[in-house]
């Protein structure tokens, strides 16, 4: 064997050995279960229950998600029945990749807040999700969605296809991606992620908290 070939296996042997070395890294990295850094409750964050709490509790959403309907379902009620010693702070996370429509949708909750109806825009939203979640172009149904909330038609229109509210959305998403969020809803508490079963284990937690 000559000095090129022993040079190209010493240089196969080595490649090798970093490669396996980083998989070991990667499979062998213990999962990481607390976010302090999305536990700091910005301005623009949209949040109800007992604002002075301490505790917070962060719900990342998709509003064309069975699931989190479910979940915005079980927290409504909550609220009105057993309010957790709790700030909730919804954001979004449109599973784009799946819910075609679902940046849409969170464009016309953004287009609601300005005119400080988030919550209720969000509670329509959730509510006619059967409705509105097959449709290609879902904008006339918010809209319509928009008019029985009493907004100002002609600023929501606007809003809702403009990029602060674009920027808004994006951020929200952009957080969760860099934590690792790949489904939803995703549900912390305290900075720490919350996993359970059912959610009466969720009502659990939550009145316990």
């Amino acid at each position: 064997m000559n000095l090129k070939n022993i040079l190209i296996a010493v240089g196969s042997i080595i490649t090798t050995f970093v490669l396996l070395f980083i998989i070991y890294k990667f499979t062998n990295a213990p999962v990481r279960t607390e976010f302090p850094e999305i536990n700091i409750v910005k301005t623009q964050d949209h949040k109800k229950w007992n604002l002075q709490s301490k505790n917070i509790i962060v719900e990342y959403s998709d509003y064309v998600c069975p699931a989190c309907n479910s979940l915005h379902s079980f927290l409504n009620e909550m609220g009105k029945t057993a309010t957790p010693d709790a700030q909730l702070v919804f954001r979004h996370f449109p599973l784009y990749q799946v819910h075609p429509v679902s940046f849409n949708a969170a464009y016309a909750a953004e287009a609601a807040s300005i005119q400080d109806k988030f919550w209720e825009m969000s509670d329509l939203l959730f509510n006619n999700q059967a409705e509105w979640s097959k449709l290609a172009q879902p904008e006339p149904y918010f809209i319509n969605l928009a008019k029985k909330l009493n907004l100002n038609l002609d600023k929501f229109k606007k809003d809702m296809i403009s990029q602060a509210v674009k920027d808004r959305v994006q951020t929200d998403l952009s957080e969760g991606e860099k934590i690792g969020i790949n489904s939803t809803p995703s549900f912390f508490l305290n900075g720490k992620r919350i996993e359970v079963n059912n959610i009466e284990e969720l009502k659990t937690l939550l009145k316990n908290i």
